[in-house]
């Protein structure tokens, strides 16, 4: 956790918002940069490096906090065989540091104890107990749970205009709880959707695809995004498949595309 704090200290160096929209698009890709030049990777790229790592499969909760985000990224760290092995994801406002959001994974036996924080127990709907921490105005919240092999601790920002409770994060946690016992992952429907409508939007093949997560917006709105690469002859590129439809009905809404 140290390590991750002393990198977004440097990574927050000489970054400040632009005064119009062109310039703020450079400061957020400047930024992003300079979090991936630091020795960051992609998300899915650190969870695949920490993948063959461990040698064991990694599942990200799929839902993640409805605020807003400019930046994820994530880090394996592999001290060969140390204590503080583990994977590191974070969510980033540029310019809204409430908005921050960090999901480690630890293996059960290298879990972390944290036993110099005063935690209170949650029952998680498999009956697994979550710890929940707060610790004062400008510091952090924290819920810890160990499902299947790994120890999940999620933070969030505990500032005054924080909007990530800790219902929240128990939510996050139940998200990962469904998809691990559930024969297919909660997504699996949104996943089939998006591929075959990407297909028919793009008239080409769809020959990668890869679940980014949930985004809950309200109790009658969330999006499920997939990252798609597409093929047809010669031509190849990516896009961002959004499927937007209604948690508590389970019914579609629409569809979005974001290419990269």
């Amino acid at each position: 956790m140290l390590n991750s704090i002393f990198l977004t200290g440097i990574l927050w160096l000489g970054i400040s918002p632009g005064d119009h929209q062109s310039m703020e698009e450079s400061s957020i890709n400047d930024y992003q940069q300079a979090i991936l030049e630091s020795g960051a990777q992609l998300v899915e790229e650190a969870v695949r490096t920490c993948e063959v790592h461990f040698g064991k499969k990694i599942l990200l909760p799929p839902q993640l906090p409805s605020v807003s985000f400019t930046h994820q990224y994530g880090r394996c760290y592999d001290t060969q065989g140390g204590l503080d092995e583990h994977l590191e994801i974070h969510y980033q406002h540029q310019h809204k540091p409430e908005n921050e959001y960090t999901i480690e994974l630890y293996p059960r036996k290298n879990r972390q104890q944290l036993n110099y924080l005063s935690f209170d127990e949650t029952e998680l709907a498999d009956h697994n107990v979550a710890k929940f921490y707060k610790g004062p105005i400008n510091s952090i919240q924290l819920l810890a749970f160990e499902k299947g092999d790994w120890q999940y601790l999620l933070t969030a920002a505990n500032q005054a205009s924080s909007a990530i409770s800790q219902q929240e994060l128990t939510e996050i946690a139940q998200s990962l709880t469904h998809v691990v016992d559930s024969k297919d992952p909660a997504y699996a429907k949104w996943g089939n959707l998006a591929v075959n409508q990407t297909k028919d939007h793009y008239h080409m093949d769809v020959i990668d695809y890869l679940y980014m997560g949930r985004t809950t917006k309200s109790s009658e709105l969330a999006e499920e995004k997939f990252k798609l690469w597409l093929k047809k002859g010669t031509r190849e590129f990516g896009v961002y498949a959004i499927v937007v439809f209604n948690p508590t009905t389970d019914q579609f809404i629409t569809i979005r595309y974001e290419e990269f």
